[in-house]
């Protein structure tokens, strides 16, 4: 038997509170919070200084400087200076947050494959095709 089909409002928020479900689980398994998971992967991506993380998780500096003091502790990640400000330093994945990082993805891209396999794959890229329109419409 067929599942009923949602609007597309409901169905994108089922869609990504499903996502959101693995992304806790894995983060959890990996003995990270949602955010730190999160700031892991923007670090693996980008090495960045605490202005900019800040502006991509969207915290207050303060915050910011808590998470990653806790994840430092952890040996996730480390502060070297920015050799572009040395005023400025910049928070990059340690080799262990690296491993840690790539796990993460790892697991979370296997989890979201599963998710779409019920798809085929030109069903695949029109979906893509519309979160991406949906993606570029919020950050415009």
């Amino acid at each position: 038997m067929a599942a009923k089909t949602l609007a597309a409002g409901p169905a994108l928020i089922r869609a990504a509170t499903a996502v959101t479900e693995h992304y806790e689980r894995i983060s959890s398994d990996l003995g990270l919070t949602m955010q730190q998971a999160r700031l892991l992967f923007i670090l693996h991506r980008q090495p960045t200084n605490m202005l900019g993380l800040g502006s991509a998780l969207r915290l207050t500096k303060s915050t910011m400087t808590g998470v990653v003091a806790r994840m430092e502790s952890a040996g996730l990640v480390e502060r070297v200076p920015d050799a572009a400000d040395r005023r400025n330093f910049v928070v990059m994945p340690t080799a262990h947050g690296v491993e840690v990082a790539e796990e993460f993805e790892r697991k979370l891209r296997t989890e979201v494959r599963r998710m779409l396999q019920v798809l085929d794959p030109a069903e695949r890229d029109t979906l893509g095709v519309l979160l991406t329109a949906v993606i570029a419409g919020q950050e415009s």
